[in-house]
């Protein structure tokens, strides 16, 4: 295990030493399911990753299913010990030619105050590099974001005065106003309001419907994201058109590809 986690920083570092263009809204669904963990997303410029994390035996597993997670790796281990290494080697970024922040999404899978206490106490250790929230504004700037989505500590949240995350809601609380000072992001599956696979132009009716969510969400100050939508490029673009924020995807290299060509940087 110790090789196994030696070569997992070996892999994830010194890998973005040169010009990285960034992925523009972004976002690497499950991207610890990939051969390489972090290295993929990082190679291809991702801002905005997700990690999966169960609370087992006092450590925070990286895992999308509570099986095995005796042979699977921490948190630490796969993406803020390397990280951490490669904002050193850059300057104080993720990426060298990007000054900006990256985001880890935490989707939390066991709940209860055990879990975000343990969250606390490992991402203390992280300090240097992670941006410092008094609920959804950021009092000291990082490289690294934190936000949680799965079981999200709501209430924890309010009512600390200085907290390393904010929270990725349901689309659903748009119209609640209770959780607004921690949420800065919304997310909701994609089949809950949409049947368009990308087929021919979207349905006029879903048009519509896609710019009030992503019009609701901005006037609030918000972000927005869909999961589980068709991946390819008809819908990312749409999707793009539309002013969604983050674009949820598991084809690293083909979104990378598309958004630099969209861009005119390709």
């Amino acid at each position: 295990m110790k090789l196994f986690l030696n070569l997992l920083l070996v892999f994830s570092c010194g890998i973005i030493s040169g010009q990285v263009p960034v992925a523009l809204h972004g976002h690497a669904h499950n991207d610890y399911m990939h051969t390489r963990p972090l290295s993929e997303a990082l190679e291809s410029g991702f801002p905005s990753i997700e990690i999966d994390v169960f609370l087992h035996k006092n450590a925070l597993i990286v895992s999308h299913t509570a099986t095995g997670l005796d042979k699977k790796p921490d948190i630490e281990a796969l993406y803020l010990k390397p990280i951490q290494k490669v904002i050193q080697e850059n300057g104080g970024w993720v990426y060298k030619d990007h000054p900006g922040p990256v985001i880890f999404m935490i989707d939390i899978k066991t709940s209860g105050d055990d879990t975000y206490n343990k969250l606390k106490e490992t991402l203390e250790k992280y300090k240097d590099i992670l941006a410092v929230y008094h609920h959804d504004s950021i009092v000291k700037e990082g490289p690294i974001h934190i936000l949680f989505s799965g079981n999200k500590p709501y209430e924890q949240l309010l009512k600390e005065s200085g907290s390393y995350a904010t929270i990725d809601a349901e689309i659903k609380r748009l119209k609640e106003s209770k959780y607004d000072a921690v949420i800065t992001r919304y997310s909701d599956p994609w089949g809950t309001y949409f049947t368009w696979t990308g087929s021919g132009p979207m349905p006029t009716d879903e048009k519509a419907r896609l710019d009030d969510l992503v019009s609701q969400a901005h006037k609030k100050g918000k972000d927005i994201r869909f999961y589980g939508a068709p991946d390819k490029e008809t819908v990312w673009k749409e999707l793009l058109d539309a002013h969604v924020d983050w674009i949820n995807t598991d084809k690293l290299k083909e979104y990378s590809h598309f958004v630099q060509v969209k861009a005119g940087t390709k």
